[in-house]
């Protein structure tokens, strides 16, 4: 299993090996796994090795480790990294995505943002979006009807970035907000679970490269299954 005169480093194999152990069950979601002195002993390579390996599989969110008890197989999240749609993030994951559309109306442009859209009327989008059987997150989306000209509720299943490069739109930047909520006897129906978990609500702007917002987007995310990963970098330049 471990090969000592590959050029590829022994850690890194003993991780891929542990993943692929994972992935066809000999290790299942909360079961331990294999104490680093029997995982040392049966691979014939170092506790440090061991140590680094899983430290990395910590960090990757698919193993945790609890003090006094061993680690333990996560429950795999849905991970997001910067601009990413969701459909691609679950695409890549190799994992199964549904999207019911459980709203899909034109409407007046509301109050709230008629400082970002300088049209009468735009479309509402509510989206619950389905991982594995699991509803994981719910998108709430306002686009103009002017951006898009017609479209219909079959044509809103998919990425919604994909559907703006259709229409010759290309996708630069977004600004969101993220705050933690509280579930409660709405988000558990929304979310269809009889206890709480936590929640994670995100309100984003999406931009081209002209500086023109596309779409506004209200989303409610279940952290125990979601993670948002974001990358700040100081821009360079002069402070005035």
């Amino acid at each position: 299993m471990i090969d000592k005169s590959s050029p590829i480093p022994v850690y890194y194999q003993l991780k891929e090996d542990i993943k692929r152990k994972i992935a066809e069950g000999v290790w299942q979601v909360g079961q331990c796994i294999d104490s680093e002195r029997e995982l040392s002993e049966g691979y014939g390579v170092s506790r440090m090795t061991i140590r680094q390996a899983l430290g990395e599989l910590v960090q990757d969110g698919i193993l945790v480790r609890e003090k006094g008890k061993g680690t333990f197989v996560c429950d795999p999240k849905v991970k997001q990294m910067d601009m990413m749609s969701f459909s691609e993030i679950i695409k890549k994951s190799g994992r199964k995505l549904e999207t019911k559309v459980l709203e899909f109306k034109i409407i007046d442009n509301p109050e709230e943002l008629m400082d970002t859209f300088s049209f009468d009327k735009l479309y509402k989008i509510n989206r619950m979006r389905i991982v594995d059987g699991e509803n994981i997150a719910n998108e709430i989306v306002y686009i103009p009807c002017d951006y898009c000209g017609y479209i219909n509720e079959e044509r809103v299943r998919g990425s919604l970035f994909n559907l703006f490069e259709e229409f010759g739109y290309i996708i630069n930047h977004s600004e969101a907000s993220i705050k933690a909520i509280i579930m409660d006897d709405y988000y558990k129906e929304l979310f269809n679970l009889d206890k709480e978990v936590p929640l994670l609500k995100t309100y984003s702007k999406t931009f081209t490269s002209e500086n023109k917002v596309l779409f506004v987007e209200e989303a409610i995310y279940r952290s125990d299954k979601y993670d948002l990963e974001v990358n700040i970098s100081r821009r360079e330049g002069r402070i005035r």
